[in-house]
Parts: structure tokens; C-alpha cells; sequence
């Protein structure tokens, strides 16, 4: 049963409006199971013969008002029966015969009928049996539903405790942490309805003032400015600080204009070499004048030890009385003295100059060897000093360095904190969004539980509605329907699943052919391997493009190359060792030299053998 057999049977009973109505609008009184039988009665047994036309109401109610007496009941039943026995009575031969005819074609119409009645009752027995073999799975399926439900439900349930217990521990924490954060007064918590009072002293660096360390640390930088004015000669201050001593840098001794602090001003350097080279000039007169002095002191100091002996042997009576012996000693002494003399003079002209001359270049060596140790002491006493300042402004500098570095690791402890506030915040917003759009999907009355089972559509129902649009968008005509049915909307699903599950046939079949393409291209590929490379065993090398003789030749070239390449090298490696031992022996270079003339040019062999002779005479001349 449809609605389209029961727009046929209003058509056939000449109903007027019966060619306006549209069969699927119809489709939800078929839904309801108590008007199912009536229908199917109606639209089965009701028909033309037993239905009064126009004319014939017209006629009865004719009848009626002209005040003739009207057979109903018992009466009308009895007049029927007599009715048909006086016309089978008066029947013919002929018309019993058409009166036989049509009682069998009634009597095949009617076994027909019983015959599709049978299988319709087959196929409703069937269907029954597979629609209590459903339900009896359904009832399966609806316990492990609802066990599944309660596990859901009280999984929910525990979610929804751990997410309440987690939002009450993030309230709290974000409370202590704007706590930790707030300097003015109480901090109150109305979603958890806690009050807790900020901590009487500052928590984080950043909350503490600096202005006292800021004033020590000036204080300090003023002392050491002065303290370096006062340890240093005039000048040193201005070069170690800058800015009115405000910054300090590391005195650089070899910096041509930090010469002052070894004693070497431009003046000073001018005046050194003058100086030098005066006692360069006057160190031959005062070494020779010295010299004289000294043989002078030694000659008075020999003159008088002789002297004292003489009066030693004087008082000891060992002096000789003999006048002879004296005079002899007296020239003796005289002649030795002569001999001294004369010795002193030669060396006095010839070997002391000589000696000066050579002592000078260790003298000056002496005097700038104490210059340079006046200017290493110098140097030594700055450089001391500045250790001193260096001692102090590194100090100055790790305190300020672990300042610094103590804000900069507070700093991102707050970058990390502000990161995991945005990211909570971030994450509140989103799952609230989430359990927005949850409730309003929930509002849908598609999902509503205590929606009535009706056949038809209903238009709050967006969900099913925009279903059946995409579902049944094929098959919509141009004409609007009043209602949409899930009839129609379960036609569309079959239809749907019937296109799916020939596109997966479709599928299986062009993987089938693609898989049999890639066989032939396989085939293909080795065919083709097996021409490029000869039918060789192996394709991991180069294919073979080239006759095999020709491949032996260009093998035996190559080792030839290869031989002729090596000897190359030899030759090349035996050339620079010669040449290597030319470069070293110049006797061997200028034979080689000479051969190369006698060979090629010899006409310059013979101008270089001339010049020869001529150079061996003239040494011998010299």
C-alpha cells in the first residue's frame, strides 16, 4: 500500500480533485497502524460497482420526497432474493451460458487473486520472521547499547569530577599566582569564594627597589677614580677611565700613546739617542784615560810595595851593602822597566785602541740594558697597580652581571608563566566554545528522545531536513513538495548506498585493470632489459651499447693510456730530481752549462774559456 494507489482509487471513483494530490504527501497515513486496515480495505474492495454516482443519489432522494415507501432491511433482502430467482427463471439458454462464462472468469479471477494473496501472505510471513529475527538482535544490541550508555555515563561522570576538581585547583593557582603578582591590598576569590592576604614583603626581585644599590655603586665608582688619581702620576687617570671616570678600560703599554708610562715621550726618546750617541763619541777618550789610570795607580801601587819591601829589608838588615851588586840590580830594574815601558807604548798604539773600539758596542749594550730594566720596573709598577683597579672593577662588574643575570632568569619565569596563563585561557576559551556548540547541536530535535514517531519531516528539523535535500536533490522535481517524508529520505539512502556500492565494484575493477596494465609494463621493462643488456645476468652496471671487439679495443687503449700516463710521470718525477740537484750543486749546474754549450753554441763555450784565462791572469798579475 501507497499513496499512489490511493490517488488511483479516488481517480477511479471520480473524486474532482484527485489529479492535484500528490502521492508522496500522502505517504504518512500508511505510517499510522491503525489506519493501515482501512486503507488497505479501501483501496481493495471499493471501486465503481459499489459505489453510488450522481445520478443515481439524485434518483433516491427522489424517491424519498415523493413519499413512496422505501424497502430496507429484512424486506430489501427478501426482494433482492426474489428479484434474482424471477430472473433466473426467465433466463434463456444464451445467457445462462454468458452467466457460466463469467461465473469461471470470475472463479479464475478469484483463484488468481487467492494465489497472489498466498504469496503476498508468503512474503509477509517472511518478512515478519526476518523482522523478529531483527528484533530479536535488537535486543542484543540494546543491552550492550545501554551497557555502553553506562559506561559512557559514568565515564562522563568521572570527567566531569577530575575537570570540576581540575578547574578548582586552576582557580586556586592562578589566585595564589595574581597573589604573588598584586601589591595592593586582599586578593579575593569569588568563584571559590577563598580570600587570601598578599605577602607582607615583596616576592620577586623585580618588586625591590634599587636605588640603594644604585648610590653604592656610584659611591664605589667615585672612590676608585680617586684612589686611581691618587695611586697614578698626572695623566694615568685621564687614560684608564673615561666620562669623567665613569668607565674604566685596561691600560694598553704597548699603545704609542700610552708612551709616557714607560718613559718613552717623543722628547724623552730624542734626548736618549743624543745622549747615547755622546757617550758613544766620548767613550774611546774616557775608556783610554781610564786605562792610563789604572796603569798609572798600578805602577804607584807597585812603586810603593817596592818601596816597602825595600824598607823591610832595611829593617831586617837583608839589604845588600855591596855598591857593585846595587848598580847591577838598578839596571837591571832600569832595563826591565825600559822593556814595560816599551811594551806599554806598542800596546798603547796598536792593541788598546783596537780593544776600545771592540768594548764599545758591550758598553752600549749595558746602557740600554739598564734603560730597559728602569722602564720593565715602570712597567712592572703599573701593571701591578692595574691589577689592583681590575681586582676591584670585576668585582664591580660581577655584581652586575649577576644582577642582571638574576633578572633575566625572573624575567623567564614570567615569560613562562604568562605563557601557560594565555595557553589555559586559550584552552578554557576553545572547550567552552566546544560545549557550545555541543548544546546547541543538542537543541536539534532530530536528536531529541521524546520526539513523537511520525512519517513525515519536521520542518525545526534542520538536520534531517538539509538530509534529505542532499539525499533526494536527484529526484526533487521542479514542483515543491508540502511534506518531506522519511520514506523518501530511506529511498535516497538506498539509493546512495546502491551508486557506493557500484562505485566499489567500478573500483575493483579498474584496480583489476591497472594491476594488469602494470603487469604488461613489467613484461615490457624486462623485455626490454634483456635487448639493452644483452641477456646479461646483472643490470646494476651500464647497458651495453657498443659491439664487444670495440669494447676490447677501447679497454686495451685505456691500459695503454693508463702505462703511458704512469711513464709520463716517471719521467716527469726523474726531470725535478735533476733539477733539484742542479739547484743545489752549482758545480754540477755549470758543467751541465758548459755541455749544453759544447753541443749547441759552441762559439759561447769558447768566449766563456777566454774570459776564463783572461780573469786566472789577471789574479796572477794581482
Amino acid at each position: 500500500m501507497s499513496g499512489r494507489q490511493f490517488v488511483e482509487t479516488l481517480k477511479q471513483l471520480g473524486y474532482p480533485k484527485a489529479h492535484s494530490l500528490d502521492p508522496s504527501g500522502l505517504e504518512w497515513m500508511f505510517e499510522c497502524e491503525e489506519l493501515v486496515p482501512f486503507l488497505d480495505w479501501f483501496c481493495t474492495n471499493v471501486n465503481s460497482a459499489n459505489v453510488l454516482d450522481a445520478k443515481e443519489l439524485e434518483e433516491y432522494e427522489t424517491l424519498i420526497k415523493s413519499g413512496e415507501a422505501v424497502l430496507d432491511g429484512t424486506q430489501l433482502d427478501e426482494a433482492v432474493k426474489n428479484l434474482i430467482s424471477a430472473e433466473e427463471e426467465n433466463l434463456s439458454v444464451d445467457d445462462l451460458k454468458k452467466q457460466n462464462d463469467q461465473l469461471k472468469r470470475d472463479i479464475e479471477c478469484s483463484r488468481k487473486r487467492k494465489q497472489s494473496l498466498i504469496q503476498k501472505r508468503n512474503r509477509l510471513s517472511l518478512h515478519q520472521t526476518g523482522l523478529t529475527h531483527r528484533v530479536s538482535k535488537l535486543k542484543t544490541v540494546e543491552s550492550k547499547a545501554k551497557s555502553q550508555y553506562k559506561k559512557c555515563l559514568e565515564q562522563t561522570q568521572a570527567d566531569n569530577t577530575q575537570m570540576n576538581n581540575s578547574l578548582d585547583d586552576l582557580v586556586k593557582s592562578v589566585s595564589q599566582t595574581t597573589i604573588l603578582y598584586d601589591r595592593k591590598g586582599e586578593v579575593s576569590d569569588q568563584n571559590s569564594h577563598v580570600t587570601l592576604d598578599r605577602p607582607t614583603s615583596p616576592v620577586f626581585l623585580s618588586q625591590l627597589s634599587q636605588e640603594e644599590y644604585n648610590k653604592t655603586e656610584d659611591k664605589f665608582t667615585q672612590e676608585l677614580t680617586s684612589y686611581t688619581k691618587r695611586l697614578f702620576f698626572e695623566g694615568i687617570a685621564e687614560m684608564t677611565g673615561q666620562d669623567e671616570g665613569s668607565r674604566y678600560e685596561i691600560l694598553e703599554v704597548s699603545d704609542p700613546e700610552n708612551l709616557l708610562v714607560r718613559g718613552e715621550a717623543e722628547e724623552i726618546n730624542i734626548s736618549e739617542c743624543k745622549e747615547l750617541a755622546r757617550i758613544q763619541a766620548f767613550y774611546p777618550k774616557s775608556e783610554a784615560k781610564r786605562i792610563n789610570a789604572l796603569m798609572n795607580s798600578k805602577q804607584a801601587n807597585a812603586c810603593v810595595q817596592s818601596a816597602q819591601d825595600i824598607i823591610q829589608s832595611l829593617k831586617h838588615g837583608d839589604f845588600g851593602r855591596d855598591s857593585s851588586k846595587l848598580s847591577q840590580r838598578i839596571n837591571e830594574k832600569r832595563n826591565a822597566v825600559s822593556l814595560v815601558k816599551r811594551e806599554i807604548a806598542g800596546m798603547a798604539e796598536r792593541d788598546i785602541p783596537a780593544l776600545i773600539q771592540e768594548s764599545t758596542a758591550s758598553q752600549v749594550s749595558k746602557i740600554l740594558t739598564g734603560d730597559y730594566n728602569l722602564k720593565l720596573a715602570r712597567q712592572d709598577y703599573f701593571i701591578s697597580n692595574q691589577d689592583k683597579i681590575l681586582n676591584e672593577l670585576i668585582l664591580q662588574r660581577s655584581r652586575n652581571e649577576f644582577l642582571t643575570m638574576a633578572y633575566e632568569v625572573e624575567a623567564r619565569n614570567h615569560r613562562d608563566i604568562h605563557r601557560l596563563l594565555t595557553a589555559v585561557k586559550q584552552l578554557l576559551y576553545t572547550q567552552l566554545k566546544s560545549y557550545k556548540d555541543r548544546m546547541k547541536m543538542m537543541e536539534d530535535p532530530a536528536l531529541s528522545s521524546t520526539r513523537q514517531q511520525r512519517g513525515t519531516i519536521d520542518s525545526r528539523d534542520k538536520f534531517s531536513t538539509n538530509l534529505h535535500h542532499m539525499l533526494c536533490s536527484e529526484d526533487r522535481e521542479d514542483k515543491k513538495h508540502l511534506f518531506l517524508t522519511f520514506n523518501s529520505l530511506v529511498q535516497g539512502a538506498d539509493k546512495l548506498r546502491q551508486k557506493c556500492s557500484s562505485m566499489k565494484i567500478n573500483r575493483i575493477a579498474l584496480e583489476e585493470k591497472q594491476e594488469d596494465k602494470l603487469k604488461q609494463l613489467e613484461k615490457s621493462l624486462q623485455m626490454s632489459e634483456q635487448v639493452v643488456y644483452s641477456g646479461s645476468s646483472t643490470t646494476s652496471g651500464q647497458p651495453c651499447m657498443t659491439p664487444g671487439q670495440l669494447m676490447e679495443s677501447m679497454t686495451q687503449l685505456e691500459e695503454m693510456l693508463r702505462k703511458l700516463e704512469q711513464s709520463i710521470k716517471e719521467v716527469v718525477k726523474d726531470l725535478e730530481k735533476r733539477k733539484q740537484t742542479l739547484r743545489h750543486d752549482t758545480l754540477l749546474c755549470k758543467e751541465r752549462r758548459l755541455f749544453s754549450h759544447f753541443f749547441i753554441n759552441p762559439s759561447q763555450l769558447n768566449t766563456l774559456f777566454d774570459e776564463l784565462s783572461s780573469r786566472l791572469q789577471a789574479q796572477k798579475l794581482h
